[in-house]
């Protein structure tokens, strides 16, 4: 008799040892180790305030890409954006990274950052007509008929001097380069000084 009722205490004993709801427990979902975590959220797109930012601060002296932050404001918004890993590519993408790189390597990165691209953010020849067909639209005469007119008219243009925004006279891609980007903000008379004749560039 005394060990029946000690069994049927052991028993109890174990009974109450078990979980609330009579089974066996699992982690709940909120805490299990193995739960998937969120993938991070994509890198922020390009914006020519970051931009402009950089690269006034990064590319100064001879390097200097811009005559002002307004200029290159409006030259920035003419540029396809890209996407912030562009490392190459006529993009404002490209240009952020390059600007970036400016900061310990101006003399090489300033220019690719530039808004013709060096031959690194596109060919200096595609820089400066995408800028110049956006930038002169809007006018009665425009300097040339469409985005191909332009490309040929740059082939033929001297590549030196290195582009500098210093470079606003002589006959070369350069000063026109220059004009291109002061028509952004300003087209008359800018517009009219990025032809192959006529202006300060011939």
């Amino acid at each position: 008799m005394r060990s029946s009722i000690f069994t049927i205490a052991l028993c109890a004993l174990a009974a109450g040892c078990g979980d609330d709801g009579g089974g066996t427990k699992t982690p709940d979902a909120s805490t299990a180790i193995d739960a998937p975590v969120a993938d991070a959220p994509p890198g922020s797109a390009p914006t020519c305030a970051d931009y402009c930012t950089k690269i006034a601060a990064n590319c100064t002296a001879t390097n200097q890409q811009y005559s002002s932050m307004a200029t290159c404001m409006t030259s920035c918004a003419l540029f396809t954006p890209g996407a912030s890993s562009d490392t190459s590519g006529n993009t404002l993408g490209c240009r952020v990274y390059h600007a970036n790189n400016a900061a310990t390597g101006p003399g090489v990165h300033c220019r690719h950052a530039g808004p013709g691209g060096d031959g690194v953010c596109g060919a200096n020849c595609d820089g400066f007509c995408t800028i110049v067909q956006g930038a002169c639209a809007a006018q009665t005469v425009k300097p040339y008929a469409d985005k191909p007119a332009c490309m040929t008219a740059c082939g033929g243009f001297a590549t030196t001097p290195p582009y500098s925004q210093s470079v606003q006279t002589g006959n070369s891609l350069s000063c026109r380069l220059y004009h291109a980007t002061a028509a952004s903000s300003t087209p008359s008379p800018h517009c009219t000084h990025v032809t192959p004749t006529g202006g300060p560039c011939s």
